[in-house]
């Protein structure tokens, strides 16, 4: 599949032999710098439908990257959808009225970053709620992803990230 074909945005897909980044990762990760490689990197227009494209990108960017089935890939997927859900939902736009997804390969993990304008002006929660509608995706970046966390990109956006380790038998390029 063409990733040009399949979205409605510009994908811009870095080939194997771009630079290395050199990104400040987690201690969980490792101690201080890690070299990690921009597999690729999406903007998408901060809409409900920037989650399913969302999705579908890092679903065929990662599973070509690694040799990966759909199967492997589902936990990847429900937490990229979570973080797209909340930019879209909870967050503002970059000026441009965009979000940017961005996939690296640090190590022995694949990143998943989603920047956009930073939070949005918003009701409280109630402290008393039994059954909250919302913060679910936190827990389940706890349960399902090996490291997250929040920082700031380039102009000054707000950035969200998490991680997963790469599973046995994915082929590392």
């Amino acid at each position: 599949m063409n990733p040009s074909d399949a979205w409605s945005g510009a994908p811009v897909i870095v080939p194997a032999s771009a630079p290395s980044l050199e990104l400040g990762i987690p201690s969980a990760w490792s101690n201080g710098k890690s070299t990690g490689r921009l597999i690729g990197e999406i903007d998408l227009a901060a809409t409900p439908a920037a989650v399913r494209l969302a999705r579908s990108y890092v679903r065929e960017l990662v599973g070509q990257h690694f040799g990966a089935d759909r199967s492997e890939l589902a936990d990847l997927e429900l937490l990229t959808s979570e973080a797209v859900t909340n930019s879209v939902l909870h967050a503002r736009p970059r000026r441009d009225g965009n979000i940017t997804l961005s996939v690296l390969h640090i190590d022995r993990y694949v990143r998943v970053e989603v920047a956009d304008g930073g939070a949005a002006p918003g009701r409280p929660r109630e402290a008393d709620d039994p059954l909250p509608v919302h913060g679910r995706g936190l827990a389940l970046m706890r349960a399902l992803a090996t490291d997250f966390g929040t920082g700031r990109g380039r102009n000054r956006t707000a950035v969200f990230w998490f991680g997963v380790g790469v599973r046995e038998g994915w082929r590392l390029p």
